[in-house]
């Protein structure tokens, strides 16, 4: 009988899941995962090389990012002592050493600033401390609060980082619902931050973002740091949106690090519930791209399960990644093992392009893929999608750019009507 409440709970989860109204953002949609999965190979296509060949030469820029779970530990927490979060710390900062020697910058998702639960001290500066006894290089902490409580007994406050170990010209911090401090411009007709499901407003959390320019080998270089949202897939969508297209500046060299609970499209559809997750289409629909589909591309790897980094006890998704501007070619992607959190970390090392050949190749396997990202969108998703989604899409993404003609017209059709009203 006990099973009963549990089922009922179930079903009211799931009725509270659907929208309140349509046309919201692309998260609003039924997709078919088979549509998904017999194209699961396309996204490589033919770029894909038959080995991997020597990265050229120029300045190396050594990126990790890693969820620290709030120093927690890897399994269910609400509470440590600070001896044994600074142990959970300890053994990131060495298992980050190990992995990327000296790491220009470390990008932290949750974690805490002066938290009870997690022994009141601030994570981030002990972390950057300990990589200084490490590794020898002093690094600067710039915060991104997202979340904070006053209870008695129960204050916490919690967030984004970035570790870098380089000059900050400049830095800010933002939640998605009020970027203004780490935005180009105004939302404009970007889709809207909050979803419309019932479910997806009672397990929303706050989201935000850390951004810093650092004076690297004399050149300003943007580093982001981000976590998108787990549960509510059409607000995870909406921030990706807002991110490429009101955040970064496509005209900078710029790197984003984060958790973005998201896996990279050739994976989305072997997620149940979660076949029809556009994020990562999002992500590398404009000028970024994903570190690992590069690296793939370039070297021929295709199972992109290597980079797994959730859950640290067996991992199966790539949820952690780093995006990077097309001046910046991923020479080497590697997992940063560790017991101490509930994810892994990940490594990527780019080397900084001067040679507008070089940019131009990396430009071109880019947008090959990204044809076939919106082409498969275009066959799977836009059958049954209305005026609003096209909209959505051809406001949120990039991927007009390398639209064909039709599909351009397909995609700005809704919004010349629009402008005639």
């Amino acid at each position: 009988m006990r099973f009963k409440p549990l089922a009922a709970a179930l079903v009211v989860l799931v009725v509270a899941s659907f929208p309140l109204r349509s046309g919201s953002g692309f998260g609003q949609r039924f997709v078919s995962a088979s549509c998904l999965a017999a194209g699961a190979p396309w996204m490589l296509g033919e770029t894909a090389a038959a080995g991997a060949e020597s990265p050229p030469a120029g300045p190396v820029l050594r990126l990790v990012t890693f969820n620290l779970h709030s120093g927690l530990g890897p399994g269910v927490g609400f509470y440590r002592t600070r001896a044994t979060v600074e142990r959970h710390l300890e053994g990131i900062a060495a298992a980050i050493v190990e992995t990327a020697a000296l790491p220009d910058a470390v990008g932290l998702n949750e974690v805490d600033f002066e938290a009870r639960r997690s022994g009141g001290f601030d994570q981030a500066r002990y972390l950057a401390d300990a990589l200084e006894r490490l590794a020898g290089a002093r690094y600067t902490v710039v915060y991104g609060e997202t979340w904070r409580r006053t209870l008695p007994g129960l204050e916490a406050r919690f967030g984004n980082a970035l570790l870098v170990r380089h000059s900050v010209l400049a830095q800010a911090a933002c939640l998605y619902e009020d970027a203004d401090a780490c935005a180009r411009g105004p939302a404009g007709d970007l889709p809207s931050l909050r979803a419309a499901g019932l479910l997806d407003r009672l397990t929303r959390e706050a989201r935000g973002l850390v951004r810093a320019t650092i004076d690297f080998h004399d050149a300003p270089v943007d580093i982001l740091v981000t976590h998108l949202d787990a549960f509510a897939l059409a607000e995870r969508e909406a921030q990706a949106a807002h991110l490429v297209r009101r955040i970064v500046d496509p005209s900078r060299t710029t790197v984003v690090l984060g958790d973005f609970n998201a896996v990279p499209t050739v994976m989305t559809h072997e997620r149940a519930f979660l076949a029809a997750d556009r994020t990562h289409d999002i992500l590398t629909s404009g000028a970024l791209a994903d570190a690992r589909v590069l690296y793939a591309a370039r070297v021929g790897v295709r199972d992109f399960a290597a980079w797994a980094t959730y859950p640290a006890s067996a991992p199966a998704w790539p949820l952690d990644g780093v995006l990077g501007s097309l001046d910046l070619l991923p020479a080497d992607v590697r997992v940063v093992e560790s017991p101490y959190s509930d994810h892994h970390g990940l490594y990527v090392e780019y080397r900084l392009l001067r040679d507008a050949a070089a940019i131009a190749d990396q430009r071109a396997r880019h947008d090959a893929i990204r044809r076939r990202q919106l082409a498969r969108i275009v066959d799977c998703d836009l059958v049954q999608a209305g005026a609003a989604q096209r909209r959505w899409l051809a406001t949120g993404t990039g991927f007009a750019e390398v639209a064909s003609g039709v599909q351009r017209a397909m995609l700005t059709a809704p919004l010349q009507e629009a402008k005639r009203r």
